[in-house]
């Protein structure tokens, strides 16, 4: 149940050889699981315990966990429709993702600019995102300017190690020096292709 059911903790953990549960108790427990799951979908807060909530339903195969999302994001909160929005685009690619939360960005900069960028690290195969990247480490917002060097430097542990082996994530961090602007130009060389 810790686990969210899911079984490979339990081997990973050495009580593999001792777990012995039917078929009929794991069913109930993976009923049990998508129950609490569901229940912390509609009020969870936290952004990370939310997401916990719904991988434990894409684990247990929930049917209908993108409309289930969307419907949830309607009326939520706007931490709760950041997370939502990006689980979307995470999920099923849904294209008004990053428009969801650049308008939240736009609205609640100040109360939720850690959210919006934590959130931004899921899209770093989107153009626009990508774009809106750029313009923070260009732009004269020293809050946002720092939130996208993080931003960078996380895409390029999370699937794009060019940025990483172009050095990109350092030399974004120096916008004084005179290597930022070839930095800049070698980041949407990458981005852009």
């Amino acid at each position: 149940m810790m686990n969210g059911g899911n079984k490979l903790y339990i081997y990973k953990d050495g009580f593999g050889d001792i777990y012995k549960a039917t078929a009929a108790e794991e069913a109930a427990w993976s009923e049990e699981v998508v129950s609490n799951a569901l229940k912390r979908v509609d009020k969870e807060t936290n952004a990370i315990a939310l997401r916990f909530a719904v991988s434990d339903l894409i684990f247990h195969g929930y049917e209908d966990i993108d409309q289930l999302l969307f419907d949830k994001m309607q009326m939520a909160a706007p931490v709760r429709k950041i997370v939502f929005a990006s689980l979307l685009w995470t999920i099923k690619g849904y294209e008004k993702s990053f428009a969801i939360i650049y308008q939240l960005f736009l609205c609640y900069r100040d109360k939720y600019i850690d959210e919006i960028f934590v959130a931004l690290q899921d899209f770093k195969d989107n153009m626009s995102a990508r774009n809106f990247v750029i313009d923070c480490l260009t732009g004269e917002d020293p809050v946002a300017y720092n939130k996208a060097c993080v931003t960078v430097s996380m895409w390029s542990y999370t699937g794009m190690p060019e940025l990483r082996a172009a050095g990109l994530p350092d030399a974004l961090k120096q916008k004084d020096s005179p290597g930022f602007s070839m930095a800049i130009a070698q980041l949407k060389q990458l981005l852009f292709l």
